[in-house]
């Protein structure tokens, strides 16, 4: 069974009255243990697509499916096991981190929700179980009394992917997870996703504008445009042999920086 299946799910938003279609009607499949990437410009659809594929997006028409499950208008208490099957990293963890929370509580807070215990198997949030999550991500456990100030960026990043990763997720969704760090630390969180996706046999969704991100992280690439899915295939069957347009113009940006 696939993971995740959209049926030709669309989003259509409305800006000062006026529809504006961030995604015509798509079909994508996922499936266990994948690693897919998600790449065009800005303002193309692809944040968009990510946050459909993860249930935080209501699709305007079309279906979306999870684990062979409609999602597609599930109140949000009916979504339990959803919430702790998916998760998402995102961009920028100054962010994402709550700053008048201790990072124990940051990363534990999903195991503490009513709604992700909706799913049976979600585990308890033990001082062992927070402890085994920051070291899973390279942090000394002595930084789970700090706040995300007391953090570097990089830091930050790892505490971030640590409480995604702390309700043993099928996928995690990530957003452009190294464009707001320096460059110094971007290969350490890379090589970080790349070993906790791999160890527990995650599906990845990663968003990126990096052509060369996404060609180490992933096996398969869709390129979006103007929220149409212009090219997909193996990551690199298309950066290889881009056969759109728009596919070459990325790939020639991304050369020409």
């Amino acid at each position: 069974m696939s993971l995740v299946e959209l049926r030709g799910a669309s989003v259509t938003f409305h800006r000062g009255g006026r529809p504006f279609v961030a995604l015509r009607p798509t079909d994508l499949v996922v499936e266990p243990g994948e690693r897919l990437g998600i790449v065009g410009g800005s303002g193309s659809g692809k944040t968009t697509l990510a946050r459909l594929i993860l249930g935080l997006q209501h699709p305007g028409g079309g279906d979306v499916l999870f684990q062979g499950r409609s999602i597609v208008g599930l109140k949000e208490r009916d979504r339990g096991w959803l919430r702790a099957s998916a998760s998402m990293v995102f961009q920028d963890p100054n962010s994402s981190l709550n700053p008048r929370m201790r990072l124990a509580d940051i990363i534990g807070e999903p195991l503490r929700s009513p709604v992700l215990r909706g799913r049976g198997d979600v585990p308890e949030p033990t001082r062992e179980n927070l402890e085994a999550a920051v070291r899973g991500v390279g942090l000394d456990v002595a930084m789970l009394e700090r706040f995300p100030h007391q953090l570097s960026g990089g830091q930050r990043q790892r505490a971030a992917i640590a409480r995604a990763l702390i309700s043993d997720p099928l996928m995690l969704v990530a957003d452009e997870p190294v464009s707001a760090l320096d460059v110094s630390v971007r290969a350490q969180v890379l090589n970080l996703l790349t070993t906790q996706v791999r160890e527990r046999s995650l599906a990845l969704i990663l968003v990126s504008h990096d052509l060369a991100v996404v060609r180490h992280q992933c096996q398969r690439l869709i390129v979006v445009q103007d929220g149409v899915v212009v090219e997909q295939g193996g990551v690199q069957a298309v950066l290889d042999d881009p056969r759109h347009p728009y596919t070459r113009d990325l790939i020639d940006a991304s050369l020409s920086l």
